[in-house]
C-alpha cells in the first residue's frame, strides 16, 4: 500500500499500517513510524507475478509514483526474473507539461532527479522513463486501461483530491503546502480554497483583482473566507481565495500559483511565509525546496527574480523534457 493506503483513507504523511482486507494481507510501503518507505523481500517472496496499478495525478510530488519507482528498482535488484505488469492508466491532466527539472540536491520521496513538475505521461510511460534513466532491465509489460471508463467513474486517489477539479489545480496549488498558508485541507474544497488567518480580506481582494486582470478568461480568483476543521489553522477564520480554472490548456498552473504566492508573501507582516523545518524524513531540505524543487522559483516568490526569468526557465525545461521522451 502507498502513502494514502489501499483505499486512499489515510491523510498525507500519516503512518500507514499493514493489515488484512478479506483475508488478503496488505503490506504497507509507507511506515512513518519507522521512517521506512518501499518494499522488502518478505512482501514479494514466492510471488509469480507483480501487478502495479496506481492512480497517478500527473505531478512529480504525488508520492504514488515514487512508490512505483522504488518498487521497480527493488524488483530489478532482488527479483530480476519476476514478470512485472503495469496497468497503463492515462494521465488525468492530459499531455500538458509544466515546470522545471528537479536537481539532484533536492531529490527526496517527493521526486527523483531529472523529473519535471508536471510530466504529461501515463503510468506505463512513467515506468519506462524511470527504467531508462536508471538503466533498469525488467520483464515489463504495459496493459492498456479503458480511458472511457476512467472518466466515467472517478476514484479519489487521496482524501484531499476529491474530484477532477481538485486534480486540475493541484500541480501549482500543492506549493501552498510549503507555506504557512492553509491549502484548504480540512475543508470540502482542498487546494481550491487557500488562505491565512493573518491575511486581511482587503489584501486578498486586491490580489484577486490583479490576478483576474492578468489571467482573464484563463482562471479566476474568488475572494472568500473559510475555517479548516483540521490541519493548518484549525478552527480559525482564514481569508483568501477559491481558484477556478476557465481554460486549462491556456492557464499555466505553476506560473499562476507562483504569482499569487509572490503577491501574498508581501502581505504577511506578523507571520513568516515559508514553512520552517524539514519536510520529508529522507531529506533535511525544507518543504519549499522539496516541493518547488528549484531555488529560482523560490527566489521569484521572495521577490528576488522577475517573472520573465522564471517563465523562460520553465519554457526551456518544458521543451527539454518533451524532446527527451
Amino acid at each position: 500500500m502507498p502513502e494514502h493506503g489501499l483505499f486512499s483513507e489515510f491523510q498525507d504523511q500519516d503512518n500507514v499500517i499493514s493489515s488484512k482486507y478479506r483475508n488478503v494481507t496488505c503490506h504497507s510501503m509507507y511506515s512513518k513510524a519507522d521512517n521506512i518507505t518501499g518494499p522488502n523481500t518478505r512482501m514479494i517472496n514466492n510471488a509469480d507475478l507483480l501487478i502495479i496499478d496506481i492512480y497517478d495525478v500527473g505531478v512529480r510530488y504525488f508520492t504514488y509514483t515514487t512508490h512505483m519507482f522504488i518498487l521497480l528498482k527493488f524488483v530489478s535488484s532482488f527479483y530480476p526474473d519476476l514478470q512485472v505488469v503495469v496497468i497503463d492508466r492515462p494521465n488525468p491532466l492530459g499531455r500538458k507539461i509544466e515546470g522545471t527539472i528537479l536537481d539532484s540536491f533536492y531529490v527526496s520521496f517527493l521526486g527523483p532527479e531529472g523529473m519535471i513538475h508536471r510530466h504529461g505521461l501515463s503510468t506505463g510511460e512513467l515506468c519506462e522513463w524511470y527504467m531508462k534513466k536508471e538503466k533498469i532491465n525488467l520483464r515489463f509489460i504495459k496493459i492498456p486501461y479503458n480511458s472511457d471508463k476512467y472518466k466515467q467513474f472517478f476514484i479519489s486517489p487521496s482524501p484531499n483530491l476529491p474530484s477532477l477539479t481538485s486534480l486540475g489545480i493541484y500541480p501549482g496549488q500543492c506549493f501552498w503546502e510549503a507555506t504557512t498558508f492553509s491549502e484548504g485541507r480540512g475543508t470540502s474544497r482542498p487546494f481550491e480554497l487557500f488562505g491565512h488567518p493573518e491575511l486581511s480580506f482587503k489584501a486578498a481582494e486586491n490580489i484577486g483583482i490583479k490576478f483576474n486582470f492578468k489571467y482573464k478568461e484563463k482562471a479566476f480568483l474568488r475572494t472568500t473566507s473559510f475555517i479548516p476543521t483540521f490541519h493548518k489553522h484549525i478552527g480559525k477564520v482564514c481569508f483568501g481565495w477559491q481558484l477556478f480554472i476557465g481554460n486549462p490548456e491556456a492557464y499555466h498552473s505553476l506560473a499562476g500559483t507562483l504569482y499569487i504566492m509572490r503577491q501574498a508573501r508581501e502581505c504577511l507582516d506578523n507571520a513568516s511565509f515559508w514553512r520552517e523545518g524539514s519536510y520529508e524524513f529522507d531529506s533535511q531540505a525544507s518543504a519549499a525546496q522539496l516541493l518547488l524543487g528549484d531555488n529560482d522559483l523560490i527566489s521569484y516568490v521572495d521577490g528576488d527574480l522577475n517573472e520573465e526569468t522564471i517563465l523562460n526557465k520553465m519554457n526551456q525545461a518544458q521543451l527539454g523534457w518533451s524532446n527527451s521522451l
